[in-house]
């Protein structure tokens, strides 16, 4: 009898001692974030740093970009949404599967102003903010001069997008390259040239009325050049977005003269620039007439739609978008801050290759088609039989346009 009391008792205090170790344990925050960041030395020291402060651990899941809304939806269905995720917040408020946060905004005293205008627009829908900005980018043009110099042409050659195609054929003919160009089938590289045209896809109002723009003639010439170059083999057979270091590459080793790229290229090129390859330089896009920009880049934090932990994952997202770790992403990493505060730090005044990619980001625009998935797929499929020559530019994009009025933008 005294044994099975004391076996009892022993129970006991081991449950005990197990619920008490249950409650003890720290809140875990799931977060969901692009493989190339969660590895980056600068998130990994803000994860040990924050959960040491908020004693809670940080689960971070690294997956490729492109796949982290299906990851999110899917975690929804399943009723274990994620605390926190890495996408872009203002597609993620279209598609309903995040949670609108302007009371944070105002509860932490954040100030809209106080970021780049294309950064607040990649991070609101409809009026409403659904996350933090991360990081903004840029598409700009790499030159590697020699290339440029030995083809008898100037960086001034660059600045005219009618003139381009006529330019790069003088590049390739005289200019000891194999290419003039390096292209690339990313339909947001495209969206840069398009506004680089002074074209667009679509105008989105506040109030979410959308009018579709791929047959506005801007936007056709913008497409048809990318096709040209690729018809005439003035460009590169178009890379697939993983083989981006060979395009630096063709760069950086003379096989072509141009690259159009981000800001995640500058470390590399900013090292030919120290080396006996010669000097890179970064130039606007060719410019059309009208209203002319380039495409912003970059990504958002957002917290999915039944978060358990939301504070706390704005939170962390702050602790993410701090200035220093900003700066020293720049430094490391080439990701830009959001903040237009930050760029008055010596860094971009010391490098003119940052200071070319800081000039184009005010007038940057997000890509507004990453929030009606079927037309940017649809798009994307359009991009790339004009880059294969199997239809032309003009009758891809007004099949497209025909497809847009007839689905809606939903």
């Amino acid at each position: 009898m005294r044994r099975a009391i004391a076996a009892l008792s022993a129970c006991a205090l081991l449950a005990g001692c197990t619920a008490a170790q249950a409650t003890s344990r720290p809140v875990t925050l799931d977060v969901v974030m692009a493989d190339d960041w969660e590895t980056a030395p600068a998130v990994r020291e803000v994860i040990r740093s924050f959960e040491r402060e908020h004693e809670v651990r940080v689960q971070v899941q690294a997956a490729p970009f492109s796949q982290i809304p299906d990851l999110v939806r899917n975690a929804i269905d399943l009723g274990e949404p994620f605390d926190l995720a890495h996408w872009h917040a203002f597609a993620a408020g279209a598609d309903g599967i995040a949670e609108p946060l302007d009371d944070l905004w105002i509860e932490h005293q954040l100030d809209p102003e106080a970021f780049l205008p294309g950064a607040v627009d990649g991070v609101t829908w409809q009026g409403t903010r659904y996350g933090l900005p991360l990081d903004v980018n840029a598409l700009v043009l790499l030159v590697n001069d020699r290339k440029l110099r030995s083809a008898g042409l100037t960086p001034e050659d660059l600045a005219d997008a009618e003139d381009f195609l006529e330019v790069a054929r003088s590049i390739r003919e005289q200019g000891d390259v194999d290419h003039a160009i390096t292209l690339t089938a990313s339909s947001w590289a495209a969206y840069g040239w398009i506004r680089a045209f002074g074209g667009d896809l679509l105008v989105l109002e506040d109030d979410g009325e959308v009018t579709f723009t791929f047959d506005d003639p801007r936007t056709v010439a913008a497409i048809e050049t990318l096709g040209a170059l690729a018809s005439e083999e003035l460009g590169t057979a178009p890379f697939a977005q993983d083989l981006a270091l060979d395009s630096v590459a063709a760069l950086t080793n003379g096989v072509v003269a141009l690259h159009a790229s981000g800001s995640w290229d500058l470390p590399i090129t900013e090292r030919a620039h120290r080396s006996d390859v010669g000097d890179i330089t970064v130039l606007p896009l060719p410019r059309g007439s009208g209203d002319t920009g380039t495409v912003l880049g970059g990504s958002s934090l957002f917290v999915p739609l039944g978060a358990e932990h939301r504070d706390l994952a704005f939170a962390f997202a702050l602790a993410l978008t701090e200035d220093e770790t900003g700066l020293r992403l720049a430094e490391e990493e080439g990701r830009l801050p959001a903040r237009s505060a930050l760029y008055e730090h010596p860094m971009f005044a010391a490098s003119p290759e940052r200071t070319a990619f800081v000039e184009e980001l005010p007038e940057a625009s997000v890509m507004p088609l990453i929030a009606f998935p079927e037309l940017a797929s649809a798009f994307s499929a359009a991009l790339e039989r004009v880059l294969k020559g199997q239809e032309d530019a003009g009758s891809a994009l007004a099949g497209l346009q025909r497809v847009a009025e007839e689905i809606g933008p939903r």
